[in-house]
């Protein structure tokens, strides 16, 4: 169980006054009431020319959490409220970058391969075939 298995990093959260209710508000989305044991922004503070929100580095009680959290973490999209907010692990610099080669990777596999769904799923890219358009033909008798 090392450090980093208890944080997570969360990405696009409005910067206001109470972090903390904020979090405790994205977690109830999420389905989660995890015990979060400390929470900060990274970073500078936001400024005119920056407008993007500092990441929140969150430190959860278990790494069970974490990983529940991280799991349900996709729901966020399809809703209005937190559709630009991002949830992904606490990794090191070395990681970041390795993610992000892979990250770059998919998005060239999906330019190649558009028949295919690609996803990364274990730091290995998954690619499965697309079903085609329409109702497919009922079984031979």
């Amino acid at each position: 169980d090392n450090a980093r298995s208890r944080n997570i990093m969360v990405f696009g959260l409005d910067e206001n006054k109470d972090l903390k209710k904020s979090l405790t508000g994205l977690f109830k989305r999420l389905g989660e009431v995890p015990c979060i044991e400390h929470c900060e922004r990274i970073g500078r503070p936001v400024t005119n020319s920056t407008p993007t929100p500092r990441p929140v580095k969150v430190t959860l009680s278990t790494s069970y959490s974490v990983e529940t959290t991280l799991k349900r973490s996709h729901l966020l999209r399809g809703d209005t409220g937190y559709n630009s907010v991002f949830i992904s692990p606490d990794r090191s610099e070395e990681e970041r970058r390795a993610h992000k080669e892979l990250v770059n990777t998919l998005k060239l596999k999906i330019k190649e391969e558009p028949q295919y769904y690609h996803s990364i799923r274990k730091d290995q890219i998954i690619s499965s075939p697309k079903k085609k358009e329409g109702r497919s033909p009922p079984p031979p008798r």
